[in-house]
Order: structure tokens, then sequence, then C-alpha cells
């Protein structure tokens, strides 16, 4: 019989094992053996073929389970939201509606960045822009404490990293979301708005966003 080395001491890629002599003495030769030798024969057959499923069962089973795990991690990847991070900073300072396409980030509830997307942008992709925009090039008072938290440049880096922004790849985070802000501000798809609520009433300033996106050279201070 084979003797496995346990999994503390190897995984299963890293088995150990002597020849099994069940598998070398038996083997499947189509020889007719006699009568008194076939049980014993048999019974040879069955622990080698036991011995083989117990070796090679481990890698079937990661085998089979790869898609299920490639499926799990799409279904994650579908539901990130970047923006649940800026409300586990600012609770209810995020407001969107959908029908609109407007998404409003009021982290004091009177003063507000506004972003407006064309019927031809995605939700999603509305949401990360504004992500982008807010940890980058929103100049609310209490941010820079937000920003400093490794779970905001994190998911940064995972906004980023989507395949629609591929073409914005460069040396550091600033320059790829600046690019990615850019591609979206110049095409007309998503603009910035100044919103400012007093005494009930919605006062809404278009703010030129490639002015500001161009202007800006360097990533806000932590």
């Amino acid at each position: 019989m084979p003797v496995l080395i346990t999994p503390e001491k190897s995984s299963y890629r890293q088995l150990a094992f002597r020849p099994i002599p069940s598998c070398r003495e038996h083997r499947f030769s189509g020889i007719t053996r006699p009568a008194t030798l076939q049980s014993s024969w048999s019974f040879g057959a069955a622990r080698c073929l036991a011995a083989l499923i117990t070796l090679f069962a481990p890698s079937m089973q990661a085998a089979l389970s790869f898609p299920q795990q490639t499926r799990a991690a799409n279904a994650s990847g579908t539901a990130f939201d970047p923006l649940k991070q800026v409300i586990s900073a600012f609770p209810e300072s995020i407001k969107l509606n959908q029908s609109k396409r407007i998404l409003e980030f009021c982290p004091d509830y009177e003063v507000c960045d506004g972003f407006v997307a064309s019927p031809s942008i995605a939700i999603a992709t509305l949401k990360d822009f504004a992500y982008l925009y807010i940890y980058f090039y929103s100049d609310y008072f209490d941010l820079p404490k937000w920003r400093n938290h490794p779970e905001s440049e994190a998911t940064v880096e995972r906004v980023l990293s989507k395949p629609e922004y591929r073409n914005c790849k460069h040396d550091s985070y600033f320059e790829s979301a600046r690019c990615v802000l850019l591609d979206r501000s110049r095409k007309g798809a998503i603009r910035l708005e100044l919103i400012r609520y007093d005494e009930g009433a919605r006062n809404v300033v278009r703010e030129d966003m490639v002015k500001k996106l161009t202007e800006t050279t360097r990533p806000p201070k932590q």
C-alpha cells in the first residue's frame, strides 16, 4: 500500500509513496488465471484501484470545484459597489436617482458634488466615476482622514483594475484615475455639478470638469 505524507508535512501535490505491490503484481494483462488464484488476483486489483483513487482524489476534487469557485468570484465581482466604502465613513452621504441618472455626494447635507450620467452610461460606471472623483478631487474638509484608510485605497485599485479602464494604466493611481475621469468627461458621458440645498431649494451650478481635471496635476493631501 502507498505510504502517504500527512497534510501537516506536505500538500497532496508532494505525495511520496513506495511502489504499490498489488498494482505491480496484479496487472490487467488479459491472461486467464487459475481458479485458485482468481480471488487473490481480484483482491489485489481492488486494493490497487482503491489506492489510486485515494492518491488522485484531492486533485480531481480541486479540478471539479474550480468552475464553482470561478462563478462565485464573478458573482461577487458583479456586486461590487465602491460607494459602500464612502458610506462606511459618511453615512447617508450618497443619494442616487437611477431614473434621472443623478448621483450626489453630500457629506454635510447642504453642499454636494453631483454627477449626471447620459443614458448610455451604466449605473456601475457612474458609481466608479463618483468614487474616483471623491477620492482624488473632492475638497470636502474631512476626506483626508478617510483617504488614509487602507480600504479606501484598495477600493481605488479595484475600480481601476476593471477591464473597461485598461486603456488608462499609468504609473500612479492618481494618473490612472484622472485618465478615466477625463475620458468620460470629454465625451460628455458624465458631467459634474455643484449642488447647494438652501431652505428647501435645490440650486445647481454646472462645473467645468475637464478644466478642473486638467489643472489639477497632483493628488490631494492625505
